[in-house]
């Protein structure tokens, strides 16, 4: 019996476009704006997520390691493009490095459920001494200029003298005229808690927030923060960047549980003191109450473990 074509051929096209939808898989692909980046510098990685019409994707918010951190970007004023994902990556390590797969989730618009995986990203990082060995050494110093003295020089000299041997025979006889003031004794350094807390006390009593000056804010609690970690850690982290502050604070036994606390505040400082952003007053008492919380944290670590006649007391 004859088979029609007109009746075979778009079946056969329907089963064909059905196998070709299931076969086209989701991925993910990670693109990072730069290859080679310096210890502690920012910079974005995107990635892209396909897959067959309706699947919907989820994003993980980010990842942290000892070399390097990864975190949600903030979002630009416009909507990002469905299927995509901003991250701002950090690395904290010299030399050849990678950035692990992103694992991304997805949903077909069937229900079913799963994960693909971008591929990892390498990076070279570079030191922030210039490349130029020669760039790096000390300049030679100069040989001495030899300057002549003439006789104005002596004169002037001779007065100068003379005004100050002057100067002290008056205040000779007047310290002779007068009982000599009792000297105060020194006073003796707060410890570095105390310092703290009353510092902290001092800003929350300024009225800054009530006048709503968030960047003097910011900046008097930021070195605060940074003066109390420099006393009790004895490091100079007054003297260091964010990003050194924070790879410092991983490194130290006493500082991985504070990073979060001091990443908050710094990125928010930073948003506000350089980037001239907007400040909140309920935002800025948060992070008042979460350094003053950091302080007997910190202590209470600090301390050392009781003795065995400490525990049996």
């Amino acid at each position: 019996m004859p088979i029609r074509l007109g009746r075979v051929l778009p079946a056969f096209l329907a089963v064909s476009l059905a196998v070709a939808a299931g076969a086209e898989e989701p991925r993910a692909v990670a693109t990072a704006a730069k290859t080679e980046v310096t210890v502690g510098e920012a910079f974005a990685i995107d990635v892209t997520a396909t897959g067959p019409e309706g699947t919907a994707f989820t994003f993980p918010p980010g990842a942290e390691a000892e070399t390097f951190e990864l975190r949600t970007a903030a979002p630009p004023g416009a909507a990002p493009v469905p299927g995509t994902h901003r991250y701002e990556a950090t690395v904290f390590t010299l030399g050849e490095v990678e950035i692990p797969p992103i694992r991304v989730r997805y949903r077909r618009s069937d229900g079913t459920e799963g994960e693909t995986a971008t591929e990892p990203i390498p990076l070279k990082v570079v030191s922030l001494l210039p490349k130029d060995p020669d760039a790096r050494k000390l300049a030679d110093l100069r040989a001495p200029v030899p300057v002549s003295i003439g006789r104005a020089f002596y004169l002037a000299a001779a007065l100068a003298l003379a005004a100050v041997v002057g100067l002290a025979v008056w205040l000779l006889r007047r310290r002779r005229r007068r009982k000599r003031p009792e000297t105060a004794p020194p006073v003796p350094e707060l410890p570095p808690d105390v310092e703290t807390l009353r510092a902290l006390d001092a800003l929350a009593a300024s009225g800054l927030l009530a006048r709503a000056e968030y960047r003097r804010f910011y900046i008097a609690l930021a070195a605060t923060a940074k003066r109390y970690l420099e006393r009790r850690l004895s490091a100079p982290v007054l003297e260091m960047t964010t990003a050194e502050t924070l790879a410092f604070l991983r490194r130290h036994r006493h500082g991985s549980e504070l990073v979060p606390v001091l990443r908050d505040l710094s990125e928010a400082a930073d948003r506000i003191k350089f980037a001239r952003g907007a400040g909140g007053r309920e935002e800025a008492e948060r992070h008042l109450s979460a350094v003053r919380a950091l302080v007997p944290a910190l202590e209470a670590r600090l301390q050392p473990p009781p003795t065995a006649e400490g525990r049996a007391a």
